[in-house]
């Protein structure tokens, strides 16, 4: 299966109780097709500060993050533990600003928050337009916080190990950009075969 190697300039083909409404309002800044202006003091080095989404804090428990769920009328749909000490709480509904988020992922270390990570999906989309989707979302970014540096960019071929039929492309992008208290990564996943594909584009918000 012979394919030209991906370039990542692609053609166009693609808290609850107790929480005050301020903080509420604070959601419509983590999605990327509507980030808002923030004041200059929200400035750091000529690019803006990148904040963890739902105004959440480093370190936060896993009692906050449901409080939080509850505020803004989400629903926990999944909890599980990935290794010793590491668990995942993921949540649903959560649409405000972009309906295209499908999912919010909160990883925890020790019971304590580490990554913030949001899902974007769409089921109309093919390759050309999860293409433009990610491509428009990383060049907001980069006008927000300065440019991302491209830390991964491959393609295989039915990886390794997986359960998946021979004609089977693994694309895997992903581009970071870093600041003193959060490292936030975007990336675009896709999975295509002859029956049928899977396509996500995903932010991470990171402890750094």
């Amino acid at each position: 299966m012979n394919r030209q190697p991906f370039r990542h300039e692609h053609r166009r083909r693609g808290h609850g109780r107790g929480i005050p409404l301020a903080a509420i309002l604070l959601l419509l800044g983590v999605f990327p097709c509507t980030l808002p202006a923030e004041p200059e003091n929200g400035r750091q080095n000529g690019s803006h500060v990148i904040k963890i989404p739902y105004s959440l804090n480093w370190g936060d428990s896993e009692e906050k993050i449901r409080e939080m769920i509850h505020a803004v009328k989400a629903r926990e749909t999944g909890y599980s533990e990935k290794s010793p000490g590491r668990v995942v709480i993921e949540a649903e509904g959560v649409e405000v600003g972009n309906p295209l988020l499908r999912k919010s992922r909160f990883h925890f270390k020790e019971g304590s928050l580490v990554e913030v990570e949001l899902q974007y999906s769409d089921p109309a989309w093919d390759a050309e337009r999860e293409t433009d989707f990610f491509d428009r979302t990383r060049r907001r970014i980069d006008e927000r916080y300065g440019a991302g540096s491209l830390i991964v960019n491959q393609v295989k071929e039915r990886p390794p190990g997986e359960k998946m039929p021979e004609e089977t492309t693994y694309t895997l992008i992903i581009y970071r950009w870093g600041q003193p208290a959060v490292a936030l990564e975007l990336n675009n996943y896709c999975v295509e075969g002859n029956a049928q594909s899977y396509r996500m584009v995903s932010l991470h918000y990171k402890t750094p």
